[in-house]
């Protein structure tokens, strides 16, 4: 029964940790720096692999960004294999392992470089 108690609450107590390394995006090109600093929080492991990424209003709000553009970010993520959604009670995004994500990293610099998304 402990352990259950105890994955009862990963959601929330895993949130925490990648979300204080976080820091709020600075003016200019909020979509960019919001997708740098989600990438850091993939590559550096915070959040494993199979792992739900923190609830979108969450990482928003620590980010300093619309949830529109949380929500770009995660698609060019998503669309590059590194993140999937799932809906539903147990849903949110979840980080997907590496080896399904590496051959997209060129593939993911063109998209960014092609998106303009201002953040207001």
């Amino acid at each position: 029964m402990g352990e259950d108690a105890t994955s009862g609450g990963t959601a929330e107590s895993g949130s925490a940790p990648p979300v204080s390394v976080l820091r709020p995006v600075r003016a200019g090109n909020g979509f960019e720096e919001t997708l740098e600093q989600v990438l850091q929080l993939l590559r550096l492991g915070l959040v494993p692999p199979g792992d739900r990424l923190p609830a979108e209003r969450e990482l928003a709000q620590h980010l300093g960004v619309s949830r529109v553009t949380l929500r770009e970010v995660l698609k060019v993520l998503q669309d590059q294999g590194m993140v999937e959604s799932r809906r539903g009670r147990y849903g949110g995004t979840f980080v997907l392992p590496r080896a399904a994500a590496a051959d997209g990293s060129d593939e993911l610099r063109r998209r960014v470089a092609a998106v303009d998304v201002e953040d207001t």
